[in-house]
């Protein structure tokens, strides 16, 4: 059976896809495209470089301590009027950015769109999940995990081209109309996500793990900061000792029970790391060492994204067959290998070895949420889609983190960052050949010749 038949099984399933697909894309460009941006800031508003870094960092430190509550609430009040709600706010403060008259406004405005951002990206996952039953979720999370490849990197690219022929402010303001058109069709197609679980939100663990997942973000957006997560772990402890005590808990420990949760969302996490330090890695190379700028490093990732967005479906669609274990531990082993390509000096192995890294992005994104939500109750799959989107971005920042502190030392020291990126990618792999059981869907077992 296609992926396209799989996806039209269920009424209006392909029309849920595809608004899933374009709220995703729309909040993920968003989050890439601020680079670009930041020489015609500093001029429009004749400000330094460190107070319009702000407009970066405060929509991920918004974004960060945000998607964990987000989801819980999502289970509560329902997904799908938590993404619209998200989608409303997201536009809003798209209008209010492109409309901005100084930097505060606008920092605010991008603070705004990281809280309609946190609204948004967990609902996709929850809304897949009641969309379609678990033998048949790959295929669908493998075109939303397709569509926020292709966003990450082509922000920087259609950014910079957006700046350049109509100004910054229209960066913002061309959502608008998306997100008008995300919140029309999403009424029309895009179920309701199931019966909500009204229960007593936990509002102490809300502010316990938002603040400090807050100053985690904080403390890994800049340089110089590091000293800030002594704060955040502390926070952090106490936000679990906390969950342990409350009735009903912000981050349930039924979720925490499900082995294909712990590995698979682990194994998530570290590629968002590992892609996040090797994107790292590209733009220090194209825009320090080659001259180059934003839009050219989006272009030299632009072979990753679309071997990503090929791969990732089809990923996806393996994984509702045989389970993603050896889809993940075989993507994992791509994406070492095509970090270490990258490093080698012959500049001539770089296409090819941010494909191949491509690959194994689309191997990982689609299996890793499939196996992680696969053996939990309906019930807790929202909070279960916060808490893996709250590991990846926290993962992503500390791979910038990681690798930047080793690359500032040099192009020497780049083998160095590679080789680490490797040895962690190679080490997901073996857990997820080894740690994660292997599920052959009904289909796969009546078509068996």
């Amino acid at each position: 059976m296609s992926t396209r038949e799989e996806l039209v099984q269920s009424p209006g399933a392909a029309g849920s896809v595809v608004v899933l697909c374009l709220a995703a894309f729309v909040v993920m460009i968003d989050s890439t495209v601020v680079q670009v941006m930041v020489p015609a800031l500093t001029v429009s508003f004749d400000a330094g470089l460190d107070d319009v870094l702000w407009v970066f960092n405060g929509f991920v430190i918004a974004y960060a301590a945000l998607l964990i509550t987000a989801g819980r609430l999502g289970g509560m009040y329902g997904p799908r009027r938590l993404l619209l709600a998200g989608v409303v706010v997201f536009a809003l403060a798209s209008l209010a950015g492109g409309l901005a008259p100084a930097l505060p406004q606008l920092v605010a405005a991008r603070v705004a769109q990281g809280v309609g951002g946190a609204m948004i990206v967990p609902q996709t996952l929850t809304l897949i999940a009641a969309v379609f039953p678990a033998e048949r979720r790959g295929a669908a999370l493998g075109l939303v995990s397709a569509t926020m490849a292709l966003a990450a990197v082509l922000g920087p690219v259609g950014g910079g081209l957006v700046v350049a022929t109509w100004g910054w402010r229209w960066v913002f303001l061309v959502n608008v109309p998306v997100c008008l058109a995300v919140v029309v069709l999403a009424r029309r197609w895009v179920p309701s996500g199931g019966t909500a679980v009204r229960t007593r939100l936990d509002g102490g663990g809300v502010v316990l793990i938002g603040t400090g997942l807050a100053v985690v973000a904080y403390a890994l957006v800049g340089e110089g900061r590091l000293l800030w997560l002594v704060p955040a772990a502390g926070l952090i402890a106490v936000f679990v000792a906390w969950q342990r005590r409350h009735p009903a808990p912000l981050m349930p420990p039924d979720v925490f029970r499900e082995r294909g949760f712990l590995v698979a969302g682990s194994i998530g996490a570290v590629q968002f790391g590992v892609l996040a330090g090797l994107m790292l890695l590209v733009s220090v190379r194209i825009q320090g060492e080659l001259g180059g700028d934003a839009i050219d490093t989006g272009l030299a990732l632009l072979p990753m994204a679309v071997a990503a967005g090929v791969v990732s479906p089809v990923a996806g669609w393996l994984s509702d067959r045989i389970g993603g274990g050896p889809i993940m531990a075989a993507g994992m082993a791509c994406l070492g290998a095509g970090v270490i390509g990258f490093a080698l000096p012959a500049l001539g192995t770089t296409v090819a070895a941010l494909a191949l890294a491509g690959v194994g992005v689309g191997l990982v994104m689609a299996p890793a949420s499939t196996e992680a939500i696969r053996g939990l109750a309906p019930h807790l799959v929202p909070a279960a889609s916060g808490m893996l989107n709250t590991a990846r971005q926290a993962a992503s920042l500390l791979g910038v983190a990681v690798i930047g502190g080793i690359a500032q030392h040099g192009p020497g020291a780049h083998p160095t960052a590679a080789a680490v990126l490797t040895a962690v990618a190679l080490l997901s792999a073996i857990c997820g050949l080894f740690l994660l059981p292997r599920h052959v869907s009904d289909d796969a077992l009546t078509n068996r010749p």
